[in-house]
């Protein structure tokens, strides 16, 4: 039977050392269904409205108000692990990085969701892969898995990788950024428990990441001047501890220099998650800073 999980539009069938997916009988009817109900618009897939309880006026009043609730999206295929490792741990990593790998986030049956819910592949991330460069990552993810013994390490990973995926579907960009960051922070703490890196403070972390693991290191990523503080750290510092986005309070203003920090950040903690997987292909050694779709395309010694 496997795990099952969701929710997913293509009927994608993949098997890999360890593991495979197998699309559930009835996909095209539960997707049918998905796509023509009347919270799903422009390829995502809205929270319901409830009632607000609580107070007496609430009690009293015949049109309570209302806001977003938490919602469940119906299985779509099923998540089979093969390897002695696999545990209920095992398999929420492998739905989350599968989803990943699909630009969207999938995750477990009966799981909820906080809030709207990409339907379209590709939403969430800058890259194209086909089920062969899939099959290829997972199977590297699969050798981390069964190399890393610490649950710690593993729990790590798990983390990364839903933080990245959730923190896009923030509405406000300083929202987006200050998750981004955090994601961010999560792959430092990967690396150092995996790679025994060390820092001289935050601000050093991205371009300590990209040297030991082989990316492009952003522009606002680089100090100067023999200076600890980046452009990303001086943001960051800004939001955290003085509630400031753009020289303004939170909501107040958007950056006028780096534009496009928040989107590239995103880009960046993508290519540190695979990398730190042990995927090492076309795509995590791309540049952030380029409105493009990459390829996902490996080596021909890695295959």
């Amino acid at each position: 039977m496997g795990t099952h999980f969701g929710f997913l539009v293509e009927l994608d069938r993949l098997c890999w050392d360890g593991g495979q997916i197998e699309p559930l009988d009835g996909h095209e009817a539960t997707v049918r269904g998905i796509l023509a109900h009347d919270r799903h618009y422009a390829n995502w897939f809205y929270p319901p409205l409830a009632p607000i309880c609580g107070g007496r006026d609430h009690v009293a009043s015949k049109e309570r108000p209302t806001m977003p609730a938490t919602f469940k999206l119906p299985a779509t295929h099923a998540l089979t692990l093969t390897c002695p490792q696999a545990d209920a741990d095992a398999e929420s990593f492998f739905i989350a990085l599968f989803g990943m790998l699909k630009g969207l986030r999938l995750q477990r049956e009966g799981w909820q969701h906080f809030s709207r819910c990409p339907t379209r592949p590709g939403t969430l991330c800058d890259f194209t892969a086909d089920r062969s460069e899939i099959a290829q990552a997972l199977g590297l993810a699969m050798d981390f898995w069964r190399q890393t013994t610490e649950i710690e390490v593993r729990g790590l990973a798990f983390k990364a990788i839903h933080w990245h995926l959730f923190a896009q579907l923030y509405p406000h960009d300083f929202e987006r950024f200050n998750a981004q960051y955090m994601a961010l922070d999560t792959c430092w703490a990967l690396a150092r428990r995996k790679l025994r890196l060390t820092d001289n403070g935050h601000g050093s972390r991205p371009c300590a990441l990209s040297m030991a693991l082989n990316l492009q290191t952003p522009s606002w990523a680089n100090s100067s001047n023999g200076a600890t503080a980046t452009s990303l750290s001086k943001r960051r510092n800004a939001l955290v501890h003085e509630a400031s986005y753009a020289d303004a309070p939170l909501a107040f203003a958007h950056p006028q220099t780096e534009l496009n920090m928040e989107r590239e950040l995103t880009n960046f903690v993508a290519r540190c998650i695979f990398a730190l997987l042990g995927v090492q292909n076309e795509y995590t050694r791309s540049p952030v800073n380029q409105r493009q779709v990459w390829g996902f395309a490996f080596d021909e010694s890695t295959d």
